[in-house]
């Protein structure tokens, strides 16, 4: 890992506990049509110093743009940082909900410029809205 690359939570194994990956239809064949709207959140305030919330990076995904299991955090000082879209969208479907609206915070770390030593946690969060329309056919998941 070089000081420009820093590892985000995607470039962590992506392999599930069943040993292999799927496509989105194969992870969710109940969802007919979704859309996904993240807006990457970063806090300005160091130090203990009165901060704001800034807007960052906007990512929309549907069924033409599909998302990965993990969004990256894009804060170029954090290590391993970013969240799940994947678990957020297994909860949906298991509990049958067609909106979502929350704020995640980020996994990562702010560290060392090699990642040694970890400084802090990083303080971006992600607004997350998810709609998903179910086909009719498809049965509820779980007990």
């Amino acid at each position: 890992m070089t000081q420009d690359k820093r590892e985000k939570l995607s470039d962590r194994s992506t392999t599930s506990i069943f040993g292999k990956e799927v496509t989105f239809q194969e992870a969710f064949p109940q969802i007919e049509n979704f859309s996904i709207d993240i807006e990457e959140v970063v806090y300005t305030g160091y130090g203990g110093g009165i901060g704001r919330d800034v807007p960052h990076a906007k990512e929309q995904y549907d069924k033409n743009h599909l998302p990965r299991e993990y969004f990256d955090c894009h804060n170029p000082r954090c290590y391993k940082g970013g969240f799940s879209i994947g678990s957020i969208l297994r909860q949906m479907v298991h509990e049958r909900q067609t909106y979502l609206e929350t704020l995640e915070g980020c996994r990562g770390y702010e560290g060392s410029p090699k990642g040694r030593r970890k400084h802090r946690d990083c303080t971006n969060s992600f607004s997350v809205k998810i709609t998903i329309k179910y086909k009719e056919d498809s049965p509820p998941i779980g007990p």
